[in-house]
């Protein structure tokens, strides 16, 4: 399992290099961005509905108790995530962030650049000749 840190990271990268892809076909970034948030936003209703299937699922030979606390925390991580899911996709700003990043040079401006490896978050490009732990 991967540290939350790490997802956060390959998330950004991924959210940069998509951007330069739509860029390079002609979307504008606030277009991306909306799709971009829509995506992500659906990946929290995602989790959303598997916690939602942990509703009445405690182990019985805990007790009545134990039951009525895991429904209650099962319930209100349901809240949680309807808000994150929400929040995310009202999301606002990235794209004026985004649109910055494309300014300075720091993700590409062309196709060609966009669909080269990348040196930054994520994972680095592999040589050929040579395996990752991936392939193994």
């Amino acid at each position: 399992m991967m540290d939350p840190g790490d997802y956060r990271t390959a998330a950004v990268g991924a959210r940069m290099r998509v951007h330069a892809i739509l860029a390079a076909a002609g979307l504008e970034p606030d277009e991306a961005d909306e799709l971009l948030c829509a995506l992500e936003a659906g990946a929290v209703a995602d989790a959303h509905c598997w916690v939602e299937e942990l509703h009445g699922s405690a182990p019985a030979a805990q007790g009545a108790a134990h039951e009525e606390g895991w429904d209650a925390g099962v319930d209100r991580a349901l809240e949680v995530l309807a808000r994150v899911a929400d929040s995310t996709y009202r999301q606002h700003g990235r794209a004026r962030a985004t649109r910055s990043l494309l300014g300075s040079g720091e993700i590409p401006h062309n196709r060609e650049q966009a669909v080269q490896p990348t040196a930054g978050p994520g994972p680095a490009p592999r040589s050929k000749g040579r395996s990752s732990d991936r392939d193994r």
